[in-house]
């Protein structure tokens, strides 16, 4: 099968605790909680997702980096 070597959720768990990462509540959760919402998803962000958000936020990922982890973490969850 065609099965990622890593889920998102994984790999955020593990930057976390690598770099000791910390999530301010912002505006981009309001972004994302958009992104979800217009996806047909509940709008409750989970860790992994605020964190993807303050990823973007502190520009460490790209918006468009954000949308395409966001969207696979989903697919994930969903299995």
């Amino acid at each position: 099968s065609d099965q990622r070597p890593y889920r998102v959720a994984d790999l955020i768990s593990r930057f976390i605790q690598q770099k000791k990462f910390t999530v301010n509540k912002t505006y981009g959760h309001v972004f994302a909680s958009k992104i979800t919402e217009l996806s047909g998803d509940s709008v409750q962000l989970d860790k992994t997702e605020e964190v993807l958000v303050e990823l973007k936020r502190q520009k460490v990922i790209s918006r468009r980096r954000l949308v395409t982890l966001l969207g696979q973490h989903q697919r994930e969850l969903r299995g």
